[in-house]
């Protein structure tokens, strides 16, 4: 387990003041990798192991608004491994309030081939905490009846990681970009859930269909460039002065 402290600054936040699901991922990202650290398994030991971690579902719920100028407390383990997937959870704080929580399952891949790798088989043995979290439940699809057409977007190279590929928090950004009726001032995200398909690369290009009724909405992205699914997701909004 790892724990920091998160300030929220102006560029993590919509123009409500409101946290961004995107912000918090990446601090999220950044603490999973300290984490790793922590027990050894750096981001270059992995590569001289030809392996790495993708993410394949994520459910992130805030339990209130959280704002520009917070300081949160962050938490984060590996909190038990369940066949081919890795449990991580994340927990946010401010001042000893809970105002957040991710449920996060990842899975280890051949860098180069992209196939899965049994976590018995890799060289680190990553300890599961086995605590009692309030996991959240993500589907292993969503209802996509009545999604229409809304856009294309291009994946750009400022989208990349160092696998190469569509970095996870970008996701957030890309649905967040596609709510027409979302302009970040009277409404804040309560709720975001997205189920990883394949990954996206350089060039690729996501179409993108989208269900909502203002309160919800659910999103599907098709790989047009390789005719694959990409990802799906849900999202539930908070007026802001609720």
């Amino acid at each position: 387990m790892i724990e920091k402290e998160i300030p929220i600054t102006s560029f993590d936040v919509f123009p409500n003041s409101t946290v961004k699901p995107s912000s918090l991922l990446r601090y999220m990202q950044q603490a999973a990798r300290e984490d790793c650290d922590s027990m050894g398994c750096t981001y270059p030991f992995m590569r001289e192991q030809n392996t790495v971690f993708v993410l394949t579902r994520l459910g992130l719920k805030l339990f209130r608004p959280v704002t520009d100028r917070e300081v949160l407390t962050l938490k984060t383990y590996n909190n038990s491994i369940n066949g081919l997937f890795f449990d991580r959870e994340y927990e946010f704080y401010s001042n000893g309030e809970k105002v957040a929580h991710c449920s996060s399952f990842w899975v280890l891949i051949r860098f180069d081939t992209r196939r899965l790798v049994r976590p018995k088989d890799f060289p680190v043995q990553f300890e599961s905490l086995g605590l009692p979290a309030d996991v959240i439940d993500i589907p292993r699809s969503f209802d996509s009846e009545g999604v229409e057409f809304t856009e294309d977007r291009l994946v750009r190279v400022s989208d990349l990681d160092e696998n190469n590929h569509l970095n996870n928090c970008i996701y957030a950004d890309i649905c967040t970009d596609a709510l027409s009726h979302f302009d970040g001032l009277s409404q804040t995200i309560e709720e975001m859930k997205i189920i990883f398909r394949h990954e996206a690369r350089l060039g690729d290009i996501l179409s993108l269909s989208l269900k909502t009724d203002g309160t919800e909405a659910v999103i599907f992205a098709e790989n047009d460039t390789t005719e694959e699914p990409c990802f799906e997701a849900t999202f539930r909004f908070r007026d802001i002065d609720a």
